[in-house]
């Protein structure tokens, strides 16, 4: 039986403290900017929702308390405004962190970029961190969902393949649900999804990004969910706040498009 489509919305912070870009705001009014967006894609039919530190630039690996103490009040707001389920996803590869705050805010999920192997991105070295993310979930008794990125689009994997990558996450990383995202776009993400499906059968691919209303049918037809972010957005700004009706367009597309869309 097919997985229900996962129609994730993004909600890109504004720098939040301990970043280097931090401006001052409040983390109350990002607080309240974020649960309004939430609420924005929960009514233009959205089924999941996530919160990121997306504006701190130079981005951190991991993050220190601050930003997490900052994430969690936001991700706190977010969950009180709407019953949809919340991700989280902190630093460039904070898992621990995200795990953390998820369970501390009542989140269902988080988004890990590199959960096993290692890559190599603007910061150098990012290796995988999926024993830190099973401890940290243990010795909270967090059940929290890990969704895992297979080749994540803002680093450069090492000596592996995606199907290496994507067995990994699954066996050794306990990856929930594993995401896919080509420079390329849609159409190679969801050839990559079709051939590893046989890899690791029974596992939920969400495109993890680049989708848009011309691909958004095809991502419907061929995955288990899709993740929006600058898609939904006002601006090309980092931080720029949800366009409700764009979401709506997005949510009006798969209503319509696939019959099989919900919350899981």
């Amino acid at each position: 039986m097919p997985h229900p489509f996962r129609l994730v919305g993004v909600l890109h912070l504004p720098p939040l403290p301990g970043a280097v870009n931090y401006r001052g705001t409040p983390v109350r009014e990002i607080a309240q900017r974020a649960a309004e967006d939430a609420v924005a894609l929960q009514q233009a039919g959205f089924t999941h929702v996530m919160v990121q530190d997306a504006s701190d630039m130079p981005q951190a690996v991991r993050v220190g308390a601050p930003t997490v103490a900052a994430l969690a009040v936001v991700g706190a707001a977010v969950t009180d405004s709407v019953y949809l389920p919340v991700g989280v996803v902190v630093g460039h590869n904070d898992g621990p962190g995200s795990v953390a705050v998820a369970h501390a805010v009542g989140a269902r999920f988080v988004r890990v970029k590199v959960l096993t192997g290692v890559s190599i991105g603007p910061t150098g070295w990012i290796e995988g961190c999926a024993h830190e993310v099973a401890t940290v979930k243990r010795s909270l008794g967090s059940d929290v969902e890990v969704w895992a990125d297979v080749h994540e689009a803002t680093s450069l994997a090492l000596a592996s393949t995606p199907a290496w990558a994507a067995r990994e996450a699954r066996e050794f990383g306990r990856a929930d649900v594993l995401v896919v995202t080509r420079d390329s776009g849609v159409p190679d993400a969801l050839t990559t999804i079709a051939g590893l499906r046989d890899v690791v059968p029974g596992v939920p691919f969400v495109v993890g990004g680049r989708v848009s209303l011309d691909t958004v049918d095809a991502a419907v037809a061929g995955a288990d969910g899709a993740v929006l972010g600058s898609a939904i957005k006002r601006s090309t700004a980092p931080d720029a706040r949800v366009d409700p009706d764009v979401a709506a367009r997005f949510g009006a597309a798969l209503t319509v498009g696939a019959g099989q869309v919900g919350v899981q």
